[in-house]
């Protein structure tokens, strides 16, 4: 039985994006590969050696998700570094007293001639 660790470890290593997607995608093509390999050989491996061999591989794959998930938990979670926005900024409001046209106001009394009235 071959030990497909080391294999495995190092082909995550150099995904370009190491991902959960990522490794998941490089997973599949590990197994159709291994199996692929497998049933080409000659003389024919007994089933029973084939599904020894993919246990190997899905033992190695489970190794290497778990120092993924150590990883993980052992980096500082920091948040994504928003990029700087650059908004128009709305322009000041004027109260809406000094937007209201105004009317003047009468005169006020005192200032009416007297014999006026």
């Amino acid at each position: 039985m071959t030990d497909y660790h080391p294999l495995i470890a190092r082909a995550v290593d150099g995904l370009a994006k190491n991902t959960g997607e990522a490794r998941r995608a490089l997973y599949e093509r590990a197994r159709s590969a291994l199996v692929a390999q497998l049933r080409s050989v000659e003389p024919a491996l007994s089933e029973s050696d084939i599904t020894k061999e993919r246990l190997a591989l899905e033992e190695a794959i489970r190794k290497v998700e778990g120092e993924a998930a150590r990883r993980a938990l052992a980096e500082p979670r920091t948040p994504p570094r928003a990029e700087p926005r650059f908004e128009s900024r709305p322009t000041p409001r004027q109260p809406l007293a000094e937007t209201r046209t105004r009317t003047p106001p009468d005169p006020p009394m005192a200032l009416k001639p007297a014999d006026a009235a």
